[in-house]
């Protein structure tokens, strides 16, 4: 019960992204499911094409990542991948320029992949201690 009453606790602004980042991470998911990644990558970046960039934020990255990342804990593997991909529509709804990193490591011979979301310089979700080689920069432009 804990989590419906944290829920009904929340500002009205805080509702509606929680429920939009519970929405876009199911989206993806499944979407990833059914779809090889380049369409994926595709639908999310001409989704995220329709908003602009603004310098008036009406919901901080903060709230977002922490929204996605609450979101993503309660949907089956919903890995950095499908984080990334609906942070990115998210972050860009609310008027950020974000650019999503694929990246891998291959540190002491095992293979890793790791995807992360960034605006500008700052990893504004996907933090990650280890260091990954970048394969592939999704951004807006």
């Amino acid at each position: 019960m804990g989590v419906i009453s944290n829920f009904i606790k929340l500002p009205s602004r805080d509702k509606l992204v929680a429920l939009e980042s519970l929405f876009w991470v199911i989206r993806i998911r499944i979407t990833l499911w059914l779809f090889p990644f380049p369409s994926v990558q595709r639908k999310v970046q001409k989704r995220a094409s329709k908003y602009h960039p603004t310098t008036e934020h009406v919901v901080s990255m903060a709230r977002l990542r922490t929204m996605i990342m609450v979101s993503s804990r309660y949907i089956p593997r919903a890995t950095c991948l499908v984080q990334a991909l609906a942070g990115y529509i998210l972050f860009s709804k609310y008027g950020y320029q974000p650019s999503i990193k694929i990246g891998v490591s291959t540190l002491n011979g095992e293979f890793e992949a790791h995807a992360w979301l960034e605006q500008g310089d700052l990893v504004v979700l996907g933090e990650s201690e280890k260091e990954f080689k970048t394969i592939l920069d999704i951004d807006q432009t």
